[in-house]
């Protein structure tokens, strides 16, 4: 048998060997997609017509909502490391019932924003920070694999949801939807999610607090708790190339329907080109995670932003119709990369016990980012600068970044991670 394909069934037996805990993962990913920006999107016509809204008044709702939720996290996330997962993962399900139950009764723009913190806490921050957390604590020696694989219900929900909703909505009411959604998390997700990993020892290997009385486990609310993690010395080589794709590819997703039309690009076009998007992510991911395992997230993290790069340079060289499609595939290859490389370094750097503490700050500042990427981005094409000046200002940032990212690369790693 080839070496290739003793990997390959290595990765299959790992697969069904450890499918509970995976599903479980792949479960609260695809939960994530209930707090991302692409489902809002689909139900942004109804908002606009029910609240009477403007585009820029529902975009500030929107965008005070994500940094809300991006203030509350890390008080939440950390959470994870000192009640068992079968509780906490029960919890986040039951927060999306209780949001979706919000924005189906939403009666005023302030029990509509309500809904809308409460998604993009519980799906965009809490659902991926829970299955990466768990992933983390698990695992050790497959620990990308088992990243790789959890990811996988990003794409899923991307490529499922949209059609799904779009079916659904032509029979069915928008608040009867978000009722529907509200019954399966309570009927399915929540018991779901509690069966899959009710019975693992992780459970039970929960971190003590450190803040305990008379042996009873006390809980602090605190949101500013963990920035001090930000005074770390290493940080200044590792958070801009954490945070910058996140952050370029929420502003160009926003605006490349836009700006599509000078590169050649049809609505069409772009539409089509997101089933290669998807694709790429999930190869990417799966392929990524064997990686972690050989090499060290350490030595990986340099280069993960290297299809970004990619993809931001296709729309100069191929100044036409088909580099879509070549920069859809490259930032679908990374992001597909990104969340595990990103997880497992975090892990290697602060240890599994702290994982969901130091996971839950870095997914904070990433919400945070994409948050004022729209701005940053519109003020960027609003004062007529050239197209390929915008790219070449994401470029030249993303170079930048893993410039400094390398200073981890070079060293040992006892010195610094």
């Amino acid at each position: 048998m080839s070496q290739k394909g003793s990997h390959l069934n290595s990765y299959l037996a790992f697969i069904f060997r450890e499918k509970r805990v995976l599903s479980f993962g792949v479960s609260l990913t695809f939960f994530s997609s209930f707090g991302q920006t692409f489902l809002f999107a689909l139900f942004v016509p109804y908002f606009l017509l029910e609240f009477d809204l403007s585009k820029s008044e529902f975009g500030t709702i929107y965008s005070i909502a994500t940094l809300g939720s991006a203030f509350l996290l890390p008080a939440i996330g950390d959470k994870i490391d000192q009640i068992p997962i079968k509780y906490y993962s029960t919890a986040v399900a039951g927060m999306l019932a209780i949001a979706s139950v919000f924005l189906a009764v939403s009666w005023n723009v302030a029990s509509l924003f309500v809904a809308v913190l409460l998604l993009r806490l519980g799906g965009q921050g809490l659902s991926g920070h829970t299955a990466d957390t768990t992933m983390a604590k698990v695992f050790e020696g497959d620990r990308g694999k088992a990243l790789s694989v959890s990811s996988l219900g990003y794409p899923i929900g991307e490529g499922l949801l949209p059609l799904a909703i779009a079916t659904l909505s032509t029979i069915l009411y928008w608040r009867n939807l978000w009722w529907l959604t509200a019954l399966i998390f309570l009927i399915l997700g929540a018991p779901w999610l509690y069966q899959l990993i009710r019975k693992h020892p992780v459970n039970e290997r929960i971190a003590q607090p450190e803040r305990a009385t008379n042996g009873k486990k006390t809980f602090s609310f605190n949101p500013f708790e963990h920035f001090g993690m930000l005074r770390d010395p290493r940080m200044k080589y590792i958070l801009p190339a954490a945070l910058m794709p996140p952050f370029w590819v929420t502003g160009f997703f926003l605006y490349q329907v836009s700006f599509g039309n000078e590169l050649g690009w049809t609505t069409t076009m772009i539409a089509s080109g997101f089933i290669g998007f998807a694709v790429a992510r999930i190869v990417a991911s799966l392929v990524v995670g064997p990686l972690i395992d050989r090499f060290t997230a350490r030595v990986l993290f340099p280069f993960y932003q290297v299809p970004l790069l990619l993809a931001l340079t296709m729309p100069l060289i191929f100044p036409s119709g088909i580099s879509v499609y070549l920069y859809l595939g490259c930032i679908g290859v990374g992001l597909g990369i990104g969340s595990p490389i990103k997880t497992a370094l975090w892990t290697e750097m602060y240890g599994a016990e702290k994982i969901g503490a130091v996971r839950s700050l870095f997914a904070a500042l990433m919400v945070f980012g994409t948050s004022l990427s729209p701005f940053v981005m519109g003020f960027i094409l609003d004062s007529r600068a050239e197209l390929p000046q915008v790219f070449g200002i994401a470029i030249t940032s993303v170079v930048l970044s893993m410039l400094l990212a390398l200073v981890i690369y070079r060293r040992p790693a006892g010195k610094l991670i």
